[in-house]
């Protein structure tokens, strides 16, 4: 049986193409497929042409002030039900009747992730466009291992990898070669497939445009360093004595869940003996439950020595990681991006990297031998002192350390960078 095809079609204000480009998909030789428009709040009569001449199609509309090609992929893609998508935009036009089938005959090994396939320039296009379409795309069929060139204009993947790795949604330009390269760092490849052709009427350059090709510049420049960053193994470990609960769910349910999505985290271990909670995260598939030892249960004993032995005994020669994070349950309010943040800081000349805020407007006192409170510190100084220069640690939020420096008992010669952020996540619970 052949496999179905959810043919994701995105489009703003394309009423000169969209008739031309519908019409052409529907007349292909490959018929299993069913046709998304995801439209972008057009103000032409792209919907209009839609609904009254391709009354088959399901016409998805994505409002949006700023268009996100990544993030108009995905929510089309959730209305999908084929095995494979195929996307294309809706000023590119199928050259010929066998556009469709020679996207999905590449299908047949599962380490392929996607296919794309070739843009050629209409007789009007600019000479500019003409150049870069012919020299981006040439007659030789190709399969990527590690080159992360991909193009969204014309291309197919399958849904199964699309529902563990999504199109970045924060990026104007390029999701679809930041997806290339978040797949084949798992070992799934890439074909470009010469003989999938499609019209595109803009093509990929918009010299006239400044701002966009300096940020494709810097989108390029990142890949780089996601691409470095591939090499790592980061492994979480999240140390927990006696789950905090509130409504009846564990506070840490809500980390812990975010770990086991993360694609930035190889695995997460939570060292807690606690059956309640084991049975709660157990079905989660990148968390591990480590019972915590006998010799590790008693209270004189701090988190640092816990999770050391822990590394030692359970983590290290199995899963051989490059860093450490550890995630405390007592910190339950993390800024949204901190894990991507504190990965992102990552560097080869620092040990460990660590949150901090700025102390603000705080007194600190100390009791003395007697019982006695006196001030140590007062924050009442000048602001221009205090509050820009003064910083508290906050470890427990989620800190990243190396992992060869790891079983060291003290900090004094490690070389630490920080990660800054808003004092209202410094509250810890106790």
């Amino acid at each position: 049986m052949k496999k179905k095809v959810s043919i994701i079609v995105r489009t703003h204000n394309e009423s000169y193409w969209i008739g031309k480009c519908l019409h052409e998909i529907f007349n292909q030789k490959y018929k299993n497929f069913e046709v998304i428009v995801v439209d972008n709040q057009s103000k032409d009569d792209t919907k209009k042409i839609v609904k009254k001449n391709f009354p088959n199609c399901k016409l998805v509309n994505y409002k949006s002030k700023i268009f996100k090609p990544g993030a108009a992929i995905n929510h089309g893609i959730k209305f999908s039900k084929g095995e494979l998508v195929c996307i294309i935009s809706g000023h590119c036009i199928p050259k010929n009747e066998q556009w469709l089938g020679q996207l999905v005959k590449n299908f047949k090994s599962k380490k392929i992730a996607g296919v794309y396939g070739k843009q050629e320039p209409l007789d009007t296009s600019d000479p500019n466009i003409v150049r870069e379409l012919n020299y981006l795309f040439g007659n030789d069929k190709k399969i990527q291992v590690k080159d992360p060139f991909f193009h969204n204009a014309n291309s197919m993947i399958r849904k199964s990898l699309w529902k563990k790795i999504n199109f970045d949604e924060q990026t104007f330009h390029i999701e679809d070669r930041i997806w290339a390269q978040q797949v084949q760092s798992l070992k799934y490849r890439i074909i470009y497939e010469p003989n999938s052709i499609v019209y595109h009427h803009h093509g990929v350059g918009h010299n006239d445009n400044i701002k966009r090709v300096s940020r494709i510049s810097k989108i390029i420049q990142n890949l780089n360093l996601k691409k470095q960053k591939s090499k790592q193994r980061i492994i979480c470990m999240v140390p927990i004595i006696n789950p905090i609960k509130k409504n009846n769910t564990f506070i840490v349910e809500k980390i812990l869940n975010e770990l086991n999505e993360s694609t930035l985290i190889f695995k997460t271990f939570v060292i807690c003996s606690n059956k309640e909670l084991k049975n709660k995260i157990r079905y989660l598939k990148k968390i591990n439950l480590i019972d915590r030892p006998k010799y590790l249960q008693k209270d004189y004993l701090g988190t640092d020595y816990i999770l050391k032995e822990t590394y030692k005994k359970f983590i290290k020669k199995k899963y051989k990681p490059t860093h450490i994070m550890v995630l405390e349950e007592v910190y339950p309010y993390r800024p949204k991006n901190l894990i991507k943040d504190l990965i992102n800081k990552i560097d080869e000349k620092y040990d460990s990297i660590v949150p901090i805020c700025k102390i603000n407007d705080h007194n600190i006192w100390k009791k003395n031998d007697f019982g006695q409170m006196n001030i140590i510190f007062k924050t009442s100084m000048p602001s221009s002192y205090v509050t820009s220069n003064v910083f508290k640690e906050i470890k427990g939020l989620g800190c990243i350390t190396k992992s060869s420096v790891f079983e060291h008992t003290g900090r004094e010669t490690m070389s630490i960078n920080f990660l800054e952020v808003l004092e209202k996540y410094s509250t810890k619970l106790k």
